[in-house]
């Protein structure tokens, strides 16, 4: 029996309640001499700040077993104090902090007493301009990581993204997750060369959310990164260009699933269609109502789980479409997603689908902004993407706007089959003699 309140099709979701604009808390939006951009949010409720720092570092221009070295020692030793006086200290009132390179960008993530704030800020600081890349810690970073990442490419899913990434982009350099291997030729002199190109202010971002008057939070922020120096920009690397086409089979020893992943070039979230883009992203593959998954998983049983996504990882935006599947049922599901796509132009998306979406992605934007920590990671994407605070206002009214023309249009401009292209990835067998997609 349908639950009162929720409509007869399962399929979709229950209306929200009557739409209240989001309003942005007291906030300040400021972009330091050297470059660094703060922003600092008044959020309320808990006595805690959340800080995120985050320096640009796309893989396409690093290698990324020196970037993963370098984001494991960021938060270690400084030339002025030991890892675990560090430790001692934080540990003390409970703040928690960490590093993380995350294939496109450093990222330095704090939660703190608010009362705690510019002791943290300075800490950062220190971290940034006074590292000391010891020999021994750059050892045991090293094979901390590659033992990490031995157990990382063992799965089928993160492997297909290292194979898409290398069909799509083909000669160029591609990795995110650093091989093994590799992390033997990591030395502290290469950390530290590393550090000194690419660790700078102009680009960078922070971003402050908690129990803090915003203006007062900026000046912290200003006082303690007054001294980070702007180095000189290293050589530009252009981003690789998009050339691969079909799916390219990629046999792999006894993976008892197979992958696929397949991708598209997507326009960036600053142009005026991502809101039609996302809506109809959305339907297609974004949630547990969108029509892969009613007809891939639900009713033909022939995935275990398929989305679609708009994402970042391939060094330019694009659509992603992954899913896992038994190895001999992996043509057939590939025929079932070109399927899905033709259709998808040939049936544009009904208003009832739409609307669907539209509320959903709503729900997920407001609830991503309702904790000091959801909210400063939100932000940090944000300003990530080249947009400023305003975005958690305006993005929810854009996707009200949003016509079934517009998301029609979008679809028919980036979701045609044959714009994608893609690997399968699974154990040697009959099943890739049949794998076909142009």
């Amino acid at each position: 029996m349908t639950p009162a309140g929720w409509p007869r099709d399962l399929g979709a979701l229950p209306r929200l309640g009557p739409h209240q604009p989001f309003e942005l808390p007291p906030h300040s939006d400021t972009v330091l001499p050297n470059g660094l951009r703060v922003v600092t949010v008044r959020a309320d409720s808990t006595p805690l700040a959340e800080i995120r720092l985050l320096l640009p570092l796309p893989a396409h221009s690093t290698d990324p077993a020196v970037a993963s070295v370098l984001a494991a020692l960021l938060t270690g030793d400084t030339a002025r104090r030991t890892a675990s006086e560090i430790e001692e200290a934080l540990g003390g009132e409970g703040s928690v902090l960490s590093a993380a390179w995350t294939g496109s960008r450093l990222v330095l993530s704090a939660s703190v007493p608010a009362h705690r704030l510019r002791w943290t800020l300075d800490l950062l600081a220190e971290f940034l301009e006074r590292p000391h890349h010891a020999p021994q810690a750059c050892a045991a970073a090293a094979r901390r990581l590659a033992e990490r990442a031995r157990g990382a490419l063992s799965s089928a899913a993160a492997a297909a993204q290292e194979e898409l990434r290398a069909h799509c982009f083909p000669g160029a350099v591609h990795a995110r997750m650093p091989r093994p291997d590799a992390m033997s030729d990591v030395t502290p002199q290469r950390v530290a060369a590393l550090h000194r190109s690419a660790v700078r202010p102009r680009g960078a971002f922070l971003v402050v959310v908690g129990a803090v008057d915003p203006e007062q939070a900026a000046a912290a922020g200003a006082a303690a990164f007054a001294r980070w120096e702007d180095t000189a920009p290293p050589p530009g690397t252009p981003r690789p260009i998009w050339s691969g086409s079909g799916v390219r089979v990629v046999p792999r020893s006894g993976a008892a699933q197979a992958h696929l992943a397949l991708a598209a070039p997507a326009p960036p979230r600053t142009d005026p269609s991502f809101p039609a883009l996302s809506i109809g992203n959305c339907l297609f593959g974004g949630f547990f109502s969108s029509r892969l998954m009613r007809q891939l998983r639900e009713k033909s049983g022939l995935v275990y789980g398929i989305e679609s996504t708009i994402d970042e990882t391939l060094s330019r935006p694009a659509v992603l479409i992954n899913c896992a599947t038994a190895v001999e049922t992996a043509p057939d599901a590939l025929l079932q997603i070109r399927e899905q796509l033709r259709r998808l132009i040939s049936r544009p998306p009904s208003p009832q689908e739409i609307d669907t979406a539209r509320e959903y992605i709503t729900g997920i934007t407001y609830i991503g902004q309702t904790s000091q920590s959801g909210l400063a990671s939100t932000l940090a994407g944000v300003l990530g993407y080249g947009m400023g605070p305003d975005w958690l206002r305006d993005f929810p009214e854009q996707l009200r706007a949003v016509t079934a023309g517009q998301v029609a249009e979008v679809l028919e401009r980036y979701y045609r089959a044959g714009a994608f292209t893609g690997v399968a990835v699974g154990a040697p067998g009959p099943w890739s003699g049949r794998i076909a997609w142009e």
